[in-house]
């Protein structure tokens, strides 16, 4: 999928004033003009839930994890990015559990740039998560698995970035969450940062991880950035 370039591209080419009457004018109900208005939109969302319902229970009988995410990369993604971007593109708001369930396949298959762009627009729309997700909002649930995917990097020796600092600034400040989430973000930084010796950086991140969260773990941690940079001073004040 690519969604952040189709929106805009889309949105060039219609303007503000083109999709405001399309959406005023009263159209028959089609596909082609599924979301030309409410009425015709909660129709057509109707028919995609139902589809949705399908394939969520194909999903359910495969026991492999590869198999699911195959599945869901090479069918079903491509299947609804067509709804999608045309929901996107239409100035509708509704409750849309299709467009939240494309949102979670794509993290789950890391697809991250496309994820991001569509859990932005879930987030300003106010677009709910499934009750299986225990009352969690969209942001924990983006949080959460980008945080995942990142300590899953970096135990198999693969850079996590950009996506872990590029995803700091909302964690620890834009979005409402609990104090953990934010306080992993900044210890796995502050220890990328300490494999890199840059001893300042990753006591900054250590000692905020634990601000946020006193049973972070970074005590050691801390202490050794501390001592690095103790080692530092003297040799910098001699060098002047």
């Amino acid at each position: 999928m690519s969604l952040a370039l189709a929106h805009k591209r889309r949105t060039l080419a219609l303007g503000s004033a083109a999709v405001i009457a399309a959406a005023a004018a009263p159209q028959a109900y089609s596909p082609a003009e599924a979301l030309s208005s409410p009425a015709n939109a909660k129709k057509h969302l109707q028919l995609q839930e139902a589809a949705m319902a399908q394939d969520l229970e194909r999903l359910s009988a495969i026991k492999g994890l590869a198999g699911r995410q195959a599945l869901k990369r090479e069918e079903l993604l491509p299947k609804y990015q067509d709804f999608i971007q045309r929901y996107m593109d239409s100035d509708l708001v509704m409750p849309n559990p299709v467009l939240v369930q494309v949102m979670i396949w794509l993290f789950d298959t890391e697809q991250f740039e496309d994820g991001l762009v569509l859990a932005g627009f879930a987030i300003e729309q106010g677009q709910q998560m499934p009750e299986r997700f225990k009352r969690r909002d969209v942001q924990t649930f983006v949080a959460d698995a980008v945080i995942d995917w990142a300590y899953g990097e970096y135990n198999a020796q693969r850079s996590p970035e950009p996506y872990l600092s590029n995803l700091l600034p909302r964690v620890d400040g834009e979005w409402d969450l609990i104090e953990q989430i934010p306080s992993k973000y900044h210890k796995l930084i502050g220890m990328r940062a300490m494999e890199a010796e840059q001893w300042e950086t990753a006591l900054k991140h250590l000692e905020r991880s634990t601000e946020l969260y006193a049973k972070a773990g970074n005590e050691t941690r801390i202490a050794k950035c501390r001592k690095a940079i103790a080692k530092q001073t003297p040799a910098i004040t001699g060098a002047q």
